[in-house]
């Protein structure tokens, strides 16, 4: 096994990166979950992707960032240049008609991710006159952004439906929604999914959003902070403490937090990263988003540098709260840090199909790795998200306790992450039949359990 940071990185792959060669690269550099933007792929480009990646490696997590509520200016067929006083929809046109039912004189409405600010100054029947107060070139398709009003839109959109099935269908293992707003919209993804086991992710990126944050955790699988939208339906001077705020509570919940946007964007075009960026990666050390563009093997290969490098100052820091698994597994998984540090184990062991365990364990930031054994294929992919956890598939599970701890051992025994004479933990579930409440600790020698 490759010597990965205990960050997870989530690649976006595009056109630049979503051929095989290229995939493969990026999975050897460190990409642990492939994200693929919905709004610039069409059904039969997704398949071929998501196969490609399958074959590429059945570790690797598959995301689908669904497009949302994004609006966008429409009508366009070349640049313009916006200034003075323009009217919408005469000036140029957006995929939100009803505006001018929804905003009132002094509304803000900010063009291509906020280089270009307008100012409604009049309403007249279906017209917005705006006052220029940025000018700029605005160029077809670019994004709208109105912070200041919640806008009448449906709680899914007909694309966002059909993506969503395909995903589905196509058994990937994330949806990424984005312009989450509430609880309603997290349960209305829910319900449309049926029983599938895909993983909900809820954007944080509107106003709307950071209000009702804690309901929405509360209903989602894991969050990501898009700080992209975000800085601009916001403050931007904001973002740096909300998304502090934000991977707290995401810990104490026990689920899965990813910062996303402006990761190394500089490496769109460049090789190396800013040092703004580099301090930027090094601080959000919990989950990131890699830029994509020219350099995508060489920008997950950076991350990778930074994160290990921030990894190796940072302490475990056990936190409270519990999670959903049950209260005893919480508090074992707590203490188990401090076992851990004091009789310098090498490594923890977790024997589970339903990943609970795993999720406790991860968020308290143990220094010790945690090696999940599943016989579930898609469990480890959904594990991928977890920091610090990496995942080994062993395709039958011993129903016997004593035979069961000595195959997962020899899993990762065999990759060469331990020697004879190292301890570690493992955690399996109760021997008790019928028991699934409770689990066993058991610190052991590896030679120990190599010659039951």
């Amino acid at each position: 096994m490759k010597n990965y940071s205990k960050t997870k990185i989530i690649a976006t792959i595009g056109p630049s990166s979503w051929d095989a060669p290229v995939l493969k690269e990026m999975y050897s550099a460190g990409m642990d979950i492939a994200r693929i933007n919905a709004s610039f792929a069409d059904f039969a480009e997704l398949e071929r992707v998501s196969n490609t990646l399958r074959t590429t490696s059945p570790r690797i997590g598959i995301m689908l960032d669904t497009q949302g509520h994004k609006i966008r200016v429409t009508g366009l067929e070349h640049e313009i240049q916006i200034e003075g006083e323009i009217s919408i929809p005469n000036t140029f046109d957006i995929t939100y008609p009803d505006l001018y039912k929804d905003v009132s004189v002094g509304t803000r409405i900010l063009l291509d991710d906020g280089n270009i600010q307008l100012v409604v100054k009049a309403i007249q029947d279906i017209e917005v006159i705006c006052t220029v107060i940025q000018p700029g070139i605005l160029k077809p398709n670019k994004t709208v952004n109105i912070p200041d009003v919640n806008l009448n839109f449906p709680a899914i959109t007909e694309k966002d439906k059909a993506d969503i099935l395909f995903a589905v269908e196509h058994r990937f293992d994330f949806l990424s929604l984005s312009f989450v707003r509430n609880r309603e919209d997290i349960l209305t993804v829910r319900e449309l999914i049926g029983d599938s086991n895909i993983k909900l992710i809820a954007k944080i990126e509107n106003v709307q959003g950071v209000e009702n944050f804690d309901e929405i955790l509360a209903a989602t699988d894991a969050i990501m902070i898009a700080r992209g939208d975000l800085g601009i339906e916001i403050p931007f001077e904001k973002v740096p403490i909300l998304q502090k705020q934000f991977i707290y509570k995401c810990r104490q919940a026990g689920k899965p937090v990813i910062v996303a946007t402006q990761m190394l964007e500089s490496m769109k075009e460049s090789i190396q990263p800013t040092r703004a960026e580099i301090s930027d990666v090094a601080n959000a050390v919990i989950s990131a988003e890699t830029s994509t563009g020219r350099n995508p093997v060489v920008a997950v290969a950076t991350m990778q540098k930074i994160a290990k490098e921030a990894e190796s100052v940072l302490q475990q820091s056990p936190i409270y709260g519990h999670t959903s698994a049950p209260l005893e597994v919480d508090e074992l998984c707590r203490n188990l840090c401090d076992i851990s540090e004091s009789m310098k184990l090498k490594g923890i062991v977790v024997i589970s199909n339903t990943g609970q365990t795993v999720l406790s364990l991860s968020r308290h930031r143990p220094n010790a790795p945690i090696w999940e054994i599943s016989s579930s294929l898609e469990q480890i992919r959904h594990d991928s998200l977890l920091n610090g956890v990496t995942g080994f598939f062993l395709k039958d599970l011993p129903q016997d306790r004593d035979e069961c701890t000595q195959h997962a051992v020899e899993v990762v025994y065999a990759q060469g992450e331990l020697d004879l004479n190292d301890k570690v933990a493992i955690i399996s579930g109760s021997s008790i039949r019928h028991n699934t409440t409770d689990a066993i600790l058991e610190i052991v020698q590896v030679k120990n359990v190599l010659s039951r």
